[in-house]
């Protein structure tokens, strides 16, 4: 198998037709994109896609089968939407899908693409994974070896960046986002994880310094999250309907039923009542090893701009968690129906065993529920 390529480029939107299904492997897939296609050949304009929802689920996972096409039209069972243009990581795999010799499967090549993305501390985003099926059976009929797929996973770096300094300059204006961004020229092209993570915490000391009130801060690093959150949000979504829009009953549930993997509870002991929620480990077989604070501590943060300094014990500004609190904040907006306010209880920055944040129930939410 030929060593694969990782670049990064800037994918344009595409219009598609898209169906939502559950497989349990990429053969599922192949075999649903081609009894969906004919449907669709008269209007298709590039490669038949596969777009990766969330994580495995009783041994299945979500996807969407996207067709792309030239013009918008409709067909019965496909929904016409556009996907976004978004900054991605694209590497090609010669050879088997799945079924070739070791070494020579699909699995393998995205294998050598985490190991890339672990040695140079790159920050991916967690839009859906693409494959872009180019040339397969249709093409070569049973010579896997000559198929064609590409991988596309987005790149969080530059719309970190982005967020960033959108954010500051929103808040403090743009000679106060020019002395934040100083030095970031460059910085997603290098595709290096150390120097990218030294930057960041930078920016967030002189954030600091730009912007006193914390509160302000949470709103410009809320921006910054990643923002893609479906397989959450159909969870949510779910439980919320079926527990009859109880607040109290949902989060009762999502918590015994660990729907969402963190710990939840409802607190009102203050003069806001606050749905408090303590970020699991993003490890969790590491974290059970780990045998001191610091690194139990590094093994339950989620981001590699961090955890380093956290094992280190180097010091980095608590406002860099605000970042995390936008992830709830879109996540809970499923729910109320706006993104509510979340403020930064405890973060591991600071030396805490665990990140714990308090979501602003709004007004009404609470009363006569059960």
């Amino acid at each position: 198998m030929e060593r694969p390529e990782f670049v990064v480029k800037q994918v344009e939107p595409v219009r598609v037709l898209a169906t939502r299904l559950r497989v349990a492997g990429q053969a599922d897939i192949l075999a649903a994109i081609a009894e969906l296609r004919p449907s669709v050949e008269d209007a298709l304009a590039g490669p038949p896609m596969a777009l990766r929802l969330g994580f495995v689920r009783d041994g299945k996972v979500d996807v969407e089968i996207a067709f792309p096409i030239a013009r918008a039209v409709k067909r019965a069972g496909f929904v016409l939407k556009v996907l976004p243009a978004l900054p991605m990581f694209s590497f090609r795999h010669v050879g088997p899908v799945i079924g070739g010799p070791e070494g020579t499967n699909l699995i393998d090549t995205r294998r050598k693409f985490g190991e890339f993305v672990g040695a140079r501390g790159v920050l991916l985003g967690d839009d859906p994974e693409r494959f872009l099926y180019h040339e397969n059976v249709e093409t070569h009929g049973e010579r896997a070896e000559r198929y064609v797929t590409e991988v596309q996973y987005s790149y969080h770096m530059p719309m970190w960046l982005e967020a960033l300094d959108a954010g500051t300059r929103r808040f403090a204006g743009p000679e106060a986002a020019g002395r934040v961004m100083a030095g970031s020229d460059g910085l997603a092209e290098a595709l290096d994880g150390e120097r990218a993570a030294a930057w960041v915490q930078g920016a967030v000391e002189r954030l600091d310094r730009e912007i006193p009130d914390e509160r302000t801060r949470a709103c410009v690093l809320n921006g910054c999250a990643h923002h893609y959150i479906v397989q959450s949000e159909m969870l949510l979504e779910a439980a919320f309907q079926e527990t009859g829009k109880d607040l109290r009953r949902l989060v009762r549930r999502i918590t015994e039923e660990k729907l969402l993997g963190s710990r939840y509870r409802i607190d009102e002991s203050g003069p806001e009542p606050l749905l408090v929620i303590e970020r699991r480990p993003a490890r969790p077989d590491e974290y059970e090893k780990a045998s001191t604070p610091a690194e139990k501590r590094y093994e339950a943060c989620f981001c590699p701009l961090v955890r380093d300094a956290i094992r280190e014990g180097r010091r980095v500004s608590r406002t860099f968690c605000h970042c995390s609190g936008g992830w709830y904040a879109q996540e809970w907006a499923v729910v109320f129906g706006t993104a509510p306010e979340v403020r930064l209880l405890q973060t591991m920055l600071e030396g805490k065993d665990s990140c714990v944040f308090g979501v602003v129930i709004p007004d009404g939410w609470l009363a006569g529920r059960t």
